[in-house]
């Protein structure tokens, strides 16, 4: 509780520097802003190899073939997750407005060509997604 009233007091002390130069709140927009989709992924026991192995053998090939940007992936030492991945949104958060992107689109007609049929390609996704545990999906802006 103790903690609580210190947090809302320099809260309170720094809108009371701000406001206090004179300076009226305006409206912003973030220049150019650059949003990211952040998973932060943990394998099941034992499955993080096998899970690699189709990121290696189908998710990277169909990346090549669509030619679309791969993720930046991080291969976590140590804490709650195995995996961390970071995909950029080209459009920023008007990603969000689509149930499927055009790159997921040409992303997925390229996994079918991989896997050797659409049928394939979804059965590759699903085992993958098998091999999951927990997936935190989070989005940020790049500064």
């Amino acid at each position: 509780m103790k903690s609580m009233k210190i947090i809302l007091s320099v809260i309170i002390l720094l809108f009371t520097i701000h406001f206090s130069y004179g300076q009226e709140p305006k409206a912003e927009k973030y220049e150019n802003p650059q949003w990211v989709n952040i998973a932060h992924i943990k394998f099941k026991p034992m499955k993080k190899d096998a899970a690699m192995s189709i990121i290696d053998n189908y998710f990277v090939k169909a990346d090549e073939d669509a030619g679309i940007k791969p993720p930046t992936a991080y291969h976590l030492a140590f804490g709650d997750y195995d995996m961390m991945v970071i995909w950029e949104m080209e459009e920023g958060v008007e990603t969000l407005n689509y149930k499927m992107t055009p790159n997921d689109v040409k992303w997925m007609a390229s996994m079918a060509k991989v896997a050797g049929g659409k049928d394939k390609a979804m059965a590759k996704l699903e085992e993958f997604m098998s091999y999951v545990e927990v997936w935190d999906s989070s989005l940020a802006r790049k500064e």
